[in-house]
């Protein structure tokens, strides 16, 4: 996993590889506001935000084959994969000692994919999930927007 640097925030979790033999994959953002537990002091500024998502499941769903009324082409499988998404937030705190804090949690996602015209549902399928990009920003002295883009990924075999 890799890290980035935008605006004196240290992103970490973002994915490194390079993507080029992917058929099955769907782009996704997430966004969550995360407000710090009411134990912590407020926050001045964010320093560093890690993100790690997890699969839990996945479960393979018929569906109708057409084009949907947003053009995508649907071929009568989808692969539903649920999981969670990690997020820890390290700030500075809102007094005069300006110490460091982390705080974090854990929200879940759902997304689909849609598998390929000619997938045999016997097939052996796996997930798992690129985290592509991370976005934070502070709304207030106690909580954060966080626009987290990933790509969930299906492997068929």
């Amino acid at each position: 996993m890799g890290k980035v640097e935008r605006n004196l925030i240290e992103y970490n979790g973002i994915s490194t590889c390079k993507s080029t033999n992917i058929r099955n994959f769907r782009q996704t953002n997430i966004d969550y506001v995360f407000c710090i537990p009411t134990q912590k002091p407020n926050i001045e500024q964010v320093v560093k935000v890690w993100a790690k998502a997890c699969v839990l499941s996945q479960k393979l769903v018929k569906t109708p084959k057409g084009t949907s009324l947003e053009g995508q082409t649907v071929t009568g499988y989808k692969l539903m994969v649920d999981g969670d998404i990690n997020l820890k937030i390290e700030y500075v705190a809102l007094e005069t000692e300006q110490s460091l804090h982390t705080a974090h949690t854990t929200f879940p996602f759902c997304g689909y994919v849609v598998l390929p015209e000619d997938f045999n549902p016997n097939s052996i399928v796996s997930s798992s999930v690129a985290i592509e990009d991370i976005y934070s920003e502070q709304l207030d002295l106690r909580c954060v927007y966080n626009n987290i883009t990933m790509m969930i990924i299906a492997d068929v075999c």
